[in-house]
């Protein structure tokens, strides 16, 4: 890891602000969806709607599992400041994560629960998609970790550690939320 020089302190600063000001807008645009469902749901004369009333829930669940897994891997990961195993598990926990969201999109659509069925469907598509996108450039900073640990360890710093731990717990609570909204309330 680096020295803690004055120079690399306000950088580290800078940059922890910086990803703190992403999460808050990424937060904010998670915020507005939450609220648009809210407000749909509060409005609907029957809940849940009949586009929706059998939306699978053993996938929703296993894949709240498998990133709250991920969290703690990563977790592990930032105290054990680059331990090969849990970045490995974290990666590979983050692509099942995916695997399982492909595998949620399939199975609405063999149910027929689809974007074009109404409002209600159309926002579990968007809520999990646009998170999706979230996680792919999750994962593609957790492989850019990968390149600190694998050929440039004294790269990596504790900033980067906190940071990419940041956004990726951030989607973990963000999905935990979306889950219990969509899923189980």
């Amino acid at each position: 890891m680096m020295t803690n020089s004055p120079e690399n302190q306000t950088k580290d600063f800078q940059v922890s602000v910086a990803m703190t000001v992403t999460l808050i807008s990424f937060g904010m645009l998670f915020g507005t969806m939450f609220l648009g469902y809210t407000l749909v749901r509060s409005n609907s004369q029957t809940w849940p709607p009949t586009e929706i009333e059998n939306l699978p829930m053993f996938l929703p669940f296993l894949s709240t599992l498998v990133i709250g897994l991920s969290s703690w891997t990563y977790n592990l990961f930032e105290k054990k400041a680059g331990a090969k195993l849990y970045w490995f598990l974290t990666l590979a926990l983050g692509f099942a994560f995916l695997v399982l969201q492909f595998l949620l999109w399939s199975k609405l659509q063999e149910l027929g629960i689809l974007a074009m069925h109404g409002q209600v469907p159309s926002m579990v598509y968007a809520f999990t998609w646009v998170h999706a996108g979230h996680i792919v450039l999750a994962l593609s900073l957790v492989l850019w970790l990968g390149y600190f640990i694998f050929k440039k360890p004294e790269g990596l710093t504790r900033m980067k550690l906190l940071n990419v731990g940041k956004f990726w717990h951030f989607l973990s609570v963000i999905w935990l939320l979306m889950y219990l909204m969509l899923f189980v309330l």
